[in-house]
This record gives C-alpha cells, sequence and structure tokens, in this order.
C-alpha cells in the first residue's frame, strides 16, 4: 500500500521537515522515511570524529525559529566534557553533538520516533496512478502519493573527469572523519580544496600530531576566514527590482571598506542573510547565473567561516612550514607500483603523495541526476545539473508546471531559493514546507 508521504533522504533537511510538521499537529500516519542513515546524521552530522566541529557557535545553530537558543542550552546541560569546545567568541561543539540533539528531539516526539524508515537509498522515481513508484538500491521497491526530496549534500566525486578508485590512502568522502587512522604520520598528503572540510582534515591532522608535509590545492589559494563575535544583525530588506549589478551593489554598500576579519564586518554581512533568499528569488535567472559564475566562489568563502580550533590549526601548521598552499586544479591522480600517487596539475609540476583527501566539495546527486535525465523533472536554465523548481520548493515537470506532489528542501533548492545550507535557514524552509504539506 503506498505510503501518503515520502521523505527521500534522512539527514538534517529530512529531520528538521519531519519535526516541523509534528509541531503542526500533522498526523504521521502513512509517513515514511527512505535513507541509509540514521535520521538527523546525514553527510553533515554523521560524523565519527571529535575533532571535526560545527563551524558556527552554538546558538546559531537553530531547529526552532521561534527558540533560536533552544541547541545552545541543550548543549550546556548534555555536553559538559569537551573542554575544546569554548572560544573566545562562542561554543563551537562537534559534528556528532548536533546529531545527538536533533535524535533526542525526535526521541521525545512518540510519533517520529515510530516513524517508519527504510534504511535504504532511493535510486530512481516515477509517476504512477496517484503519485509515485520509488526504487531503491537493495532490488525493492515502494510507492507513495507525495515525496519530498531532502537529499542533501551529495557524496563527493574526484574533481577531475577520470575517476579513480577508493583506497586507505585515496580519501574521496572524508566527511565521516574515519580516514585519519589509515594514514601513517609521516605520510606526505595531498588535501584538495581549501573550504571547511579541508579545514577539518588539517585540523584533525594537526590534533593527531602529523608529522608528514601536507599540501594544500585550491583554484584561488584562499583559506576561509575565522569566525568572529558578531552580535546583533538586524535584517535588512533587500531593494526591489534590481538587476546583478544592483544586488551586488547593495551587498557592497551593506558591508562597506572594513576588513573582513573584524567582527563588524561580518555582522553587516549577517544582517543580509536574513531575506537574501526572497531577494535572490526575484532576480531573473540570467542575473543569478552571472552573480554564481563572477561571485559565487567569493560569497562562499565570506559566508563560510571556519570555526576557531580548526582556523588556528591551519594557521599553526603555515606557522611551523608543515603545510604549503598551491594556486591550481587538479587533472588526475595515478598511482605507481609503490603505491606512490601522482597528482597531475593545470599549471603546475606534478606532485608525489603517500596520500590524497579530496575535499573539493564537487558531487553530483545521483537520485537528482537520474530524474532529470528521464525528464521526470526539468532542469533548471542555469544550473543544468539541478531541478527547476517554484518559489514554494515544487519541482517542475518538463512542460513547465509545478509537480503536485513533489518537493524538494535543504542544499539541493540552493540554486532556486538563494542561501539555504545552515541549520537556521534550512529550518525556516522546512516550517515553510511543513505549512504548506500540512493544509
Amino acid at each position: 500500500m503506498p505510503s501518503g508521504l515520502c521523505i527521500i533522504g534522512s539527514g538534517y533537511s529530512a529531520a528538521a521537515l519531519l519535526l516541523h510538521l509534528e509541531a503542526r499537529n500533522t498526523p504521521m500516519d502513512g509517513v515514511v522515511v527512505i535513507g541509509p542513515q540514521a535520521l538527523g546524521a546525514g553527510q553533515a552530522f554523521g560524523c565519527v570524529n571529535d575533532d571535526f566541529r560545527l563551524n558556527v557557535r552554538a546558538e546559531l545553530m537553530q531547529v526552532w525559529p521561534d527558540d533560536p537558543g533552544h541547541f545552545a542550552s541543550w548543549a550546556a546541560t548534555n555536553i559538559t566534557t569537551d573542554r575544546d569546545a569554548n572560544t573566545d567568541v562562542g561554543a563551537f561543539y562537534r559534528r556528532r553533538d548536533f546529531a545527538s540533539y536533533i535524535a533526542s528531539e525526535i526521541r521525545e516526539r512518540p510519533a517520529l520516533a515510530s516513524l517508519p524508515h527504510i534504511k535504504a537509498s532511493a535510486m530512481n522515481i516515477s509517476p504512477a496512478a496517484g503519485g509515485w513508484n520509488i526504487e531503491l538500491d537493495d532490488g525493492s521497491a515502494t510507492s507513495a502519493s507525495r515525496i519530498v526530496l531532502a537529499t542533501g549534500n551529495p557524496p563527493p566525486v574526484w574533481p577531475f573527469c577520470k575517476q579513480i578508485a577508493d583506497s586507505p590512502s585515496l580519501v574521496r568522502v572524508p566527511w565521516r572523519g574515519d580516514w585519519p587512522d589509515t594514514i601513517d604520520s609521516d605520510a606526505c598528503i595531498v588535501v584538495i580544496g581549501s573550504g571547511l572540510t579541508a579545514l577539518d582534515a588539517l585540523h584533525t591532522l594537526r590534533r593527531r600530531h602529523h608529522r608528514g608535509k601536507i599540501t594544500l590545492i585550491a583554484p584561488d589559494g584562499l583559506l576561509p576566514p575565522v569566525q568572529t563575535g558578531w552580535q546583533n544583525a538586524d535584517a535588512l530588506e533587500w531593494p526591489q527590482g534590481v538587476r546583478a549589478s544592483g544586488f551586488l551593489k547593495f551587498m557592497r554598500d551593506t558591508v562597506g571598506d572594513i576588513p573582513w576579519e573584524d567582527a563588524e564586518w561580518q555582522r553587516r554581512f549577517e544582517s543580509l542573510r536574513y531575506h537574501i533568499s526572497a531577494a535572490w528569488q526575484r532576480l531573473a535567472a540570467g542575473d543569478q547565473e552571472r552573480l554564481i559564475r563572477r561571485f559565487g566562489w567569493l560569497w562562499s568563502l565570506a559566508r563560510f567561516r571556519a570555526g576557531p580550533q580548526a582556523f588556528n590549526s591551519a594557521q599553526m601548521l603555515l606557522d611551523a612550514g608543515q603545510l604549503d598552499i598551491v594556486t591550481d586544479l587538479v587533472t588526475g591522480i595515478t598511482t605507481d607500483g609503490d603505491g606512490v600517487h601522482k597528482v597531475r596539475l593545470a599549471k603546475d609540476a606534478d606532485l608525489s603523495a603517500d596520500a590524497v583527501i579530496n575535499c573539493s566539495g564537487a558531487g553530483r546527486d545521483p537520485l537528482v541526476t537520474r530524474i532529470l535525465d528521464d525528464e521526470t523533472a526539468a532542469r533548471h536554465q542555469s544550473v543544468r545539473h539541478r531541478p527547476a523548481m517554484t518559489s514554494k520548493l515544487a519541482l517542475l515537470q518538463a512542460d513547465g508546471t509545478p509537480h503536485p506532489n513533489l518537493f524538494g528542501i535543504g542544499p539541493m533548492t540552493s540554486h532556486v531559493a538563494g542561501d539555504v545550507l545552515g541549520s537556521a535557514s534550512i529550518a525556516r524552509q522546512a516550517r515553510g514546507l511543513a505549512a504548506r504539506l500540512a493544509q
């Protein structure tokens, strides 16, 4: 018998949606979850490494928009042995601590704790009479009247065309943090990418007293700035009817000429984020494309600041001369008979490495790719590997009309909805979608 509502994905986006559905006293009969991991963990928080920390302080990790300090209060009561969490600018807890918090929120709600959860991955969905057929990677199938795609961040692939096999010394997916135990402490390591995951990798290597040389390769050669102790960022109203140039000018005028290391710069920047999703959706597709192409990398660099612990580790490795940063692109990796990896670069000489850690973040959602290739959903005009969607998070059909029973939430919607990669913005998105689903 088909379920009434199937949520595909078991990470934070799925958990946030379920919590907000339950908060509205929505009947949970007929709701099913499909996903391989524990509900609420996902790629972001299903981490076994204590050195992988949240990159924002506790009060900014929010599931309940009307009670923004809920996680911070829970953590202060339930996490009492993590001496490294506290910094001068706030408490930065471990990623797995937030997963434990979500699990506790679910346990407190019997209707959610007892939900059917199919521990598999959805490989394809196809229209059926009155709903959807869902194919799973274990060879089974199920069906649903309505689907919400909450697949989160897709697993990374190597950031070059010819993919290579995973091995203990070729770490394609570093997010769980279980790879350091397989790498010798004297190994020469290449880290691909310079974002938050790369800083997590550097932090755990330093914490484990890694002695070998580390080379970080990234197109821009820049590390994220560190989080500051900003406070009181009031929501700004974005101007109406602007093009890409006006959108960018408003951002520049808001932050001004203050150095971005300054807490006031970050306070002003954070004030932009409250309503940026609505402002982004008012832009024409061509303006969105131009902004993504020319300034997307800079927005990400400013937006995703590092926690003090990881940032300080990177600086210590740089100061000690153990870490080098190379501004370049990796075009491939080969391995010789002795297990030494040759990392090919676009501009510079090849590098030899005993281990390579892929922190590029590059990836494609296999389920989304399948439904786009099958024309079950229409492609976005500019971001072709993502689905076209309405502002109400309904995916579009091939003829351009909204699907009445297929929705998306979380990172997979960022090309349409704007800045929806943090816990608080996903929670607001979940609250809105829950209201529409409950009608």
